[in-house]
Order: C-alpha cells, then sequence, then structure tokens
C-alpha cells in the first residue's frame, strides 16, 4: 500500500512528533510511505529533513497571522501531483490542504476537538477551525482521534457521527524515554513538562508549592516550558516570594528523558488534555507521577500515577506524601512503568492502518 502522510507542523511539536512516530512505525510494513512536512531553512527541525530521505518538503510563506490560513494552499499546491492509495492529513490545515490538492482517498487525524471547548485561540481562528470541522463531517473523512474521551468530544462538539470517528492513542518512544541511572537530589525535585497555556494550570501547582513553602518542606521545583517570560507565571512567582521555583524554559526532545531522570516527582495539572504526553514519557523514564483527571488524563494515565482532585490542598499532602515516604515513590515508579507499555507506536501504526482499510 502507497501511503502519504502531511502534518502542517513541524516534526519539534507535539503533533509534529505524532506524525513522525507513527512514520517511522508504519514503515516496518510500507517502506513506500513519504511523510510530507512544513519546510524553512532556519527551522528547529531542520536536522530531520537532512537525516531521513522519505521526508519531503513543504516550503512556505508565514506571513506572521496569516500562516494557518495560507498554509494550506502551500500543502494542496505540493500535493497536487502526488499520487497514493492512502493520504493521511494530521491535523485539521493538512486535511484542508488535501483538499485543495482534491485527494478523495483521505483519513484525518484531528487528535482532539478541545479548540471547540477550551476558549484558547481568537474567535476568528476559532471560527475557521469549526468551519473546517464542518467540511470534514460533510465530507465523511474518516477522522482519528487519540483517546475514547476525544471521541466523545468530537461526537458532542464536532458533531461527528460515532462511525466516522476512530479512537486510536498514540505511543511513546521507549527507546527515547527509559529510566537512567538516578540521581541523589540533595532536595526532592519536582518538575512539571508541557505547555504554559490556561489549560495547563500551572496555577494550582505554583498554589500548591506555595502551601508546601509555608510548612517549611524542602523542595525544588522546575517548570519546563517554552517562553515563559511570556506568561503571567513568573510574575506571580516573584509577587508570592516563592523561593523554590524555578523557569528552565525550552528543553529539546532529546533533554527530556534526562530531565524527567534527574527528578523525583512529575506533577500534571491540566484541565483538558485529549491525551497527554508528558505524564506518560515520565512513567517510561521510571518517574513517580502525580496527575489531575480533566479530559482524557484519568483514561490514559489514571492506572500509572496517583491523581489528585482540583484543589490546592489536595495537591499538597500528596506532594508531601511522595516527600515523606520513599517507599511510595517506589511503589508509584513500578506502576507507572508497567502501566505506560500499552501505549507502543507499534500499536498506533496498527490500529491506523485498520483505518485505512476502510478507504483504499
Amino acid at each position: 500500500m502507497n501511503l502519504t502522510l502531511v502534518t502542517d507542523h513541524h516534526l519539534n511539536s507535539g503533533i509534529g512528533r505524532y506524525s513522525f512516530e507513527l512514520s517511522q512505525a508504519l514503515r516496518k510494513q510500507h517502506k513506500s510511505l513519504q511523510l510530507f512536512k512544513p519546510f524553512k531553512q532556519d527551522a528547529d527541525d531542520i536536522h530531520f529533513d537532512q537525516k531521513f530521505n522519505w521526508i519531503r518538503k513543504i516550503r512556505y510563506k508565514s506571513l506572521r497571522n496569516l500562516h494557518p490560513y495560507l498554509l494550506p494552499y502551500f500543502i494542496g499546491g505540493q500535493l497536487w501531483k502526488e499520487n497514493s492509495q492512502i493520504f493521511h492529513g494530521h491535523w485539521f490545515m493538512a486535511g484542508l490542504g488535501l483538499q485543495k490538492a482534491r485527494k478523495k482517498n483521505m483519513v484525518v487525524t484531528m487528535h482532539d476537538v478541545s479548540l471547540l471547548h477550551e476558549k484558547e485561540m481568537s474567535p476568528k481562528f476559532t471560527r475557521y477551525y469549526r468551519n473546517a470541522l464542518k467540511f470534514l463531517k460533510k465530507s465523511g473523512v474518516p477522522i482519528i482521534v487519540v483517546s475514547e474521551q476525544a471521541k466523545k468530544d468530537a461526537m458532542q462538539f464536532g458533531v461527528f457521527t460515532e462511525s466516522q470517528v476512530h479512537a486510536i492513542p498514540n505511543g511513546i518512544n521507549f527507546e527515547q524515554f527509559r529510566p537512567m541511572v538516578q540521581k541523589q537530589n540533595e532536595r526532592f525535585k519536582i518538575v512539571y513538562a508541557g505547555g504554559l497555556s490556561p489549560r495547563k494550570n500551572l496555577d494550582l501547582i505554583i498554589e500548591a508549592c506555595e502551601i508546601l513553602e509555608k510548612r517549611h518542606v524542602d523542595f525544588q521545583l522546575d517548570i519546563a516550558g517554552n517562553h515563559p517570560e511570556r506568561t503571567p507565571y513568573p510574575v506571580m512567582v516573584k509577587e508570592k516570594g516563592l523561593k523554590q521555583i524555578k523557569f528552565v524554559g525550552f528543553l529539546p526532545d532529546e533533554s527530556m528523558n534526562e530531565f524527567y531522570n534527574g527528578s523525583d516527582l512529575m506533577v500534571y495539572t491540566s484541565k483538558y488534555e485529549g491525551f497527554g504526553f508528558a505524564p506518560l514519557e515520565a512513567m517510561a523514564a521510571g518517574t513517580p507521577v502525580i496527575s489531575t483527571k480533566g479530559g482524557a488524563l484519568n483514561e490514559i494515565s489514571g492506572g500509572g500515577c496517583a491523581q489528585v482532585r482540583y484543589s490546592k490542598y489536595d495537591l499538597a499532602d500528596t506532594i508531601q506524601q511522595f516527600i515523606d515516604d520513599p517507599v511510595l515513590c517506589d511503589r508509584f515508579r513500578q506502576k507507572g512503568l508497567d502501566w505506560v507499555q500499552q501505549y507502543s507506536w507499534e500499536n498506533c501504526a496498527e490500529k491506523t492502518l485498520a483505518v485505512y482499510q476502510k478507504v483504499a
């Protein structure tokens, strides 16, 4: 089967990582697979273009705020003459690009439809996104989402029919995320990794840490996420006079396993996730995890971590239990390692191929 996969993200993003890992897994059976991706000479993911000859370049111009509206035209222009049994777009802009290239044998991974119920984007972009979903629904294109919760949301907010939506969980790269020799930290080290948008709910972690500092608990919290200076959180920490929280900024993928392994506990308090890579990556690295239950977090991560309510007191008390009890840390370290094994990219690829068969 000839497969053409198309992503509208660079490969150092979450959606881009999905595109690359799924492509790698699918190529074990389908060597002719091609992955088309956006390309810019100064992009952080240019090493992928240089290393893998099955990755094809989509050259584009951003033109600032017009980028999401113009990118489908660049994708469509690049894919116009391509022939393949299956075209698989990764997110809605790739799907629109395939539509502009007049491709019929399409599958689109939406991941989730959180933009319809978590107000993070401008009204203009939200309308654009909603209209794209209406097109996909009307055309009957098979839609892949990354959890059963995301499927329910797609049916509720995107008004897709149950038969059109397929829930296929992501995988974890176990060669990248694995236990290493644990560092012996002088202070109990807690980490957070992920986005710094309001949906990620960093306020709750900071407020819990404020409680712990007032209790004179000895710990260090390292927050990894891009451009913290553009968020209110550093100011929040400063105004509260907190001394045990550090923002470490963006960390590249190749540094994340060491980041997790160098910690004693990972905390994740997102209000909503369609899947949630970070808690599972930490589990694969052998780091105990505390998580809330927002969106698919209960479904995807719940069996491998300690779960808390959206309460700063509950979170602070649970963190302190881990700080005070090494046996508890060891128990959840092993629990996470056992749980995460079900999320392989091979499983994801096998289930994705089953969807391809419906349109081939």
